[in-house]
């Protein structure tokens, strides 16, 4: 394999991934700073990153047909398949998260649910952490995400249960409710896609396969 050719391969990924997880972070902030341009801006990211999703995967099919890598490059090229079909994934779910900030306007219900705050951090903190893991090819970190999956879990199942005593309460709020809960799902799911990320990134720089806990 041609050293350029990966290099220019995890260029792009990176690149995409920058522009993913600005995305993320701007569909969640909207529920706390108003944005009347969120659904514009939100899918001007997302046509980028479907372009991007569109060219690696194309040289991604390339490299491996016209220069038949093996081992190490092989290895990652198929990791940067996964990861770029992953990242793609995760802009749908910033999407998700801005139609339902949209449809809250001013957010009455937000601060009722202080636990999503944290949900948020935690899984923006998530994603950030499993990227700068591939880019580095650092293992430790990446195993480090996959345990902060459960704190997320947790959190989006506090969030659920706190939003059925609130419905029982105020059944008008039923509408609001249901995109909190729909929010907190997309972050569950951001957690998820990091987590797949990060499994990927051992499998990279150590050959495990840590994926379903297949080493236990």
């Amino acid at each position: 394999m041609i050293p350029y050719k990966i290099l220019e391969l995890k260029k792009l990924l990176m690149a995409e991934a920058s522009l993913v997880e600005k995305m993320v972070a701007m569909s969640i902030d909207g529920l706390y700073k108003a944005n009347g341009n969120l659904m514009k801006e939100v899918g001007v990211f997302e046509t980028r990153v479907n372009s991007l999703e569109l060219e690696i995967e194309s040289k991604c099919t390339a490299a491996i047909a016209l220069h038949q890598p093996e081992a190490r490059d092989l290895r990652l090229i198929l990791m940067i398949y996964k990861i770029n079909n992953d990242l793609e994934r995760l802009g749908d779910q910033a999407v998700n998260i801005a139609e339902s900030v949209v449809h809250l306007k001013g957010h009455p219900a937000v601060s009722e649910l202080p636990e999503l705050a944290a949900m948020k951090n935690a899984s923006l903190a998530m994603l950030g952490n499993s990227l700068d893991a591939f880019a580095r090819e650092d293992a430790e970190l990446a195993g480090k995400v996959c345990h902060m999956d459960n704190t997320v879990d947790d959190f989006n199942r506090e969030i659920y249960r706190h939003l059925v005593e609130l419905l029982k309460a105020d059944p008008g709020q039923a509408a609001d409710y249901l995109h909190l809960l729909r929010i907190a799902k997309n972050l569950e799911r951001i957690g998820d896609l990091s987590t797949n990320i990060a499994e990927n990134t051992v499998y990279f720089a150590e050959g495990r396969v840590i994926k379903h806990h297949a080493e236990d």
